[in-house]
């Protein structure tokens, strides 16, 4: 029975590992509006070490299609510890406040993409960081906005599909 559960939750990391790389691609015509944050919430909220684990396979699907570069560490470093930022905070139950913390790490997306060019030039990371506050602003409002329209209702789903599919919960 242990070997079934781990097959179950092997399955379920690289369905959610797939299903945030599809979110991405699908939105990717909009500069940085995007749903894989919110999808983060919810999975790391409901399976925990699962939801992390997805973010890894996330990164590995967008590595393989985008190709490595000084961005990759970053995404190596920054979705995993969103989700467990998340899953400090997945206790709670308001959507509001999920919309916020959303806004609030798009708002931060972007100073935390400048942090490896610090090694390579501060100037140059000040620079970065600074030429993509517009797009950090849309971030914000783009995942504030996924959160509090979608949040709640994309939870419920996820909840419904653990209990019918995975008789979790």
């Amino acid at each position: 029975m242990v070997k079934k559960e781990r097959i179950l939750s092997l399955t379920r990391i690289a369905v959610m590992g797939a299903l945030l790389y599809t979110a991405q691609i699908a939105l990717s015509f909009i500069p940085n509006i995007e749903i894989v944050t919110l999808l983060i919430v919810i999975f790391t909220k409901n399976l925990g070490r699962e939801g992390t684990a997805a973010c890894f396979v996330y990164v590995c699907l967008t590595s393989l299609t985008a190709g490595f570069g000084l961005w990759w560490f970053t995404y190596l470093v920054v979705w995993p510890l969103f989700s467990l930022l998340v899953y400090t905070l997945r206790r709670v139950e308001n959507w509001f406040m999920w919309a916020v913390i959303n806004g609030a790490f798009g708002l931060c997306f972007g100073a935390l993409f400048a942090v490896p060019y610090i090694f390579v030039s501060p100037a140059y990371a000040l620079t970065y960081w600074i030429g993509g506050i517009p797009f950090d602003i849309a971030h914000c409002i783009g995942n504030f906005a996924a959160a509090l329209i979608l949040g709640k209702a994309l939870d419920h789903s996820f909840k419904y599909v653990l209990r019918t599919c995975f008789n979790l919960k």
